[in-house]
């Protein structure tokens, strides 16, 4: 019998994060995109092994979680970050996986902040292989805005702004230490497999695994496939 998830906040300097939680042994961190919630993830859920501790948390600025008149850098994300996991008792996270911009935030973290057991990431975004000039930001926050209604969109700039001027590039990726996997959509129309290939290339002993037909989210289109990828690796 899979364990209940529970939905909960955290006090963080930021402000409150809002998380999803399941009990287990071995603490996963799951990193949503642009735009999106930690809700995204619930398709996993029940698939993943009950030997795993769930965390799924709304990124600053998105959902639940607090909106702070700030500078949105991944740096901070990367803070509120880990006063989150302090604050609920994990010191070491065996794997965190990210996608899209929250992939972007996963490599940061381990790069610059601490190294987990595995590093997973879904169709993850980085500075320089999809960059946007400011009509095409326009354009991407009015696409934003019909998907996911909801979001400020002010803050939703300041992300996009922020990751352009100081995010992870793929010359950076050299310095991951994790075990990394990299999960991505076969069809990705957002961004292109072909960085998959280059993602791997950048990152010392990774391994690649194309979803087909699994888009920007596999998570949630091909959530058999992907949680058999991270039952059967994550060891």
């Amino acid at each position: 019998m899979k364990e209940t998830i529970d939905r909960m906040e955290a006090d963080t300097s930021f402000g409150k994060i809002f998380y999803l939680h399941r009990n287990g042994d071995l603490p996963l961190l799951f990193i949503h995109g642009l735009g999106a919630i930690s809700n995204n993830w619930l398709p996993l859920f029940d698939k993943l092994d009950d030997r795993f501790e769930l965390i799924a948390l709304d990124l600053l600025g998105h959902g639940r979680s607090a909106k702070p008149n700030i500078e949105y850098t991944l740096d901070v994300q990367c803070k509120a970050i880990d006063e989150l996991l302090g604050g609920i008792g994990i010191n070491d996270p065996f794997a965190i996986i990210g996608n899209s911009y929250g992939g972007e935030i996963a490599a940061s973290y381990s790069i610059n902040h601490m190294a987990p057991k595995y590093l997973v990431l879904v169709d993850s975004s980085l500075a320089g292989i999809n960059s946007m000039d400011s009509s095409d930001i326009d354009a991407f926050l009015k696409k934003l805005d019909a998907i996911e209604p909801g979001n400020d969109l002010g803050i939703m700039r300041n992300i996009i702004m922020n990751s352009e001027e100081s995010g992870v590039h793929l010359d950076d990726l050299k310095n991951i230490d994790s075990k990394t996997l990299i999960i991505w959509g076969s069809d990705d129309p957002e961004i292109d497999v072909k960085y998959a290939g280059m993602i791997k290339n950048s990152i010392e002993g990774s391994s690649l695994y194309l979803i087909d037909k699994g888009g920007h989210a596999p998570m949630i289109s091909k959530p058999d496939e992907v949680s058999d990828i991270i039952n059967k690796n994550l060891i």
